[in-house]
């Protein structure tokens, strides 16, 4: 894991608005899966519409794919990426137990925001072919005081300097860990299937029974954590009924 893997280009900036802004533009040029690097962000998006900040220590990137598959089987790609991110904190000194994989798309470190993932697609006018970018964002060195004035900032950030001190690593080691343990999932997801991932997902997720509080349009739907099912949505049990979510902020009872 120590070297660049040899599925993907490496692009890299000093300086960008959006890695996945960069990717949108980069996309279906030579349709070779793409790693876009910037060492400054200036315009980050995070999921919702929310912006992300990230300082200039901390990593910013987009992969560039092109899988086969429809709407759900890119979604898919959530999970993958989440799980990619939780080897590669792993393999960065951080503790399993300190870890948490939150539905849908957050790693979660001593239960603080730590990191994030935002999928976008994009498709060819011309072949009708879409390509799939996963931008992601990991709070190395630093982390904003105010994530925004949304309701996701219940949930407190954190950065991996709070754990690993001066063994953290740099922004560089650490997209090198993120290249590899993408690729790795990548290739179990499609040699087993969605199935497979959500195991493995869960395994590193709440357990079932966990108390959780779901924010949809502004109201809050107060359940229990029942798994995920095969289109990635999240299943909370609700007065002994079983609610499917497929969009919300999620929340985690002390």
């Amino acid at each position: 894991m120590e070297t660049w893997p040899k599925n993907f280009k490496l692009i890299q900036y000093n300086e960008l608005d959006s890695t996945n802004s960069e990717a949108k533009r980069l996309a279906f040029k030579d349709e070779i899966n793409t790693c876009v690097f910037s060492r400054i962000q200036i315009n980050g998006k995070g999921s919702r519409g929310r912006k992300w900040i990230s300082g200039s220590k901390n990593l910013t990137a987009s992969f560039l794919i092109y899988p086969s598959g429809n709407f759900i089987e890119f979604s898919h790609r959530t999970f993958v990426a989440s799980l990619a991110l939780f080897d590669s904190f792993v393999y960065s000194g951080i503790k399993n137990k300190d870890l948490t994989l939150k539905w849908p798309n957050d790693v979660l470190l001593k239960q603080r925001k730590v990191s994030g993932i935002l999928l976008e697609s994009v498709v060819n006018k011309n072949s009708k072919k879409s390509a799939l970018i996963i931008g992601i964002g990991v709070n190395l060195y630093s982390y904003p005081n105010k994530i925004n004035q949304l309701s996701s900032s219940k949930i407190k950030p954190t950065s991996l300097f709070s754990i690993l001190g001066h063994k953290t690593p740099s922004a560089d080691q650490m997209l090198i860990y993120i290249a590899n343990s993408l690729q790795f999932w990548e290739k179990k997801y499609n040699q087993y299937g969605f199935g497979y991932i959500k195991n493995a997902w869960l395994n590193f997720s709440y357990t079932i029974g966990k108390k959780l509080e779901v924010e949809l349009k502004g109201k809050m739907l107060k359940g229990s954590f029942f798994g995920i099912n095969d289109n990635g949505s999240l299943n909370i049990l609700v007065e002994k009924r079983v609610v499917e979510i497929n969009v919300g902020d999620v929340f985690i009872y002390n």
